[in-house]
């Protein structure tokens, strides 16, 4: 199995995966959040070693962030063998839908959204999310372009609402 490796910081990657993992939703954890008891070995191996800072896990990737840049590369590899000995067959996880859901958002909108934005000289920040309603800003060359509407919509709500189904609109602040 061909994993994706992007490498976001010295103690930050994520790992793409070639088919989807069986999960609904976006599963959670950092040291102020514990798993619930029912999630899968794969995670509860990770979090076993004691040195994820923070993990996000969708159906597309595992976002993994390490206490100390000298970890990053061990908790890789282990994340790498886990995912290469999962059964993708397994019946879908399915996430906490309101469980840590501001700091979910974050995650996509750094792994997922500001990529894009940013090879434009833009960038996005959350507002705030209320009542199923994101309300993002758009930075950079991203505020008062003429196609911002049409980013939110078509790129920045669909992704949200694609990695976090509790999500049902976006907003430009």
């Amino acid at each position: 199995m061909i994993i994706e490796q992007k490498r976001l910081s010295p103690q930050e990657t994520t790992l793409f995966f070639p088919q989807h993992f069986p999960v609904n939703g976006a599963i959670y954890y950092n040291q102020e959040h514990s798993l619930p008891s029912k999630h899968i070995d794969l995670l509860n191996n990770l979090i076993s070693c004691n040195t994820i800072e923070t993990l996000l896990l969708t159906k597309n990737f595992i976002y993994l962030q390490s206490k100390t840049p000298k970890e990053l590369e061990d908790i890789e590899a282990l994340a790498m063998a886990e995912i290469a000995e999962y059964d993708f067959t397994s019946p879908p996880i399915t996430s906490q839908s309101q469980e840590n859901i501001e700091e979910k958002i974050k995650l996509i909108l750094k792994i997922i959204i500001a990529p894009f934005l940013q090879k434009d000289g833009g960038d996005i920040e959350l507002v705030s999310y209320n009542n199923e309603t994101v309300t993002v800003h758009f930075l950079g060359k991203c505020q008062g372009c003429p196609y911002a509407q049409r980013t939110l919509k078509e790129r920045v709500e669909k992704n949200l609402i694609y990695y976090l189904p509790e999500i049902r609109e976006v907003i430009l602040q």
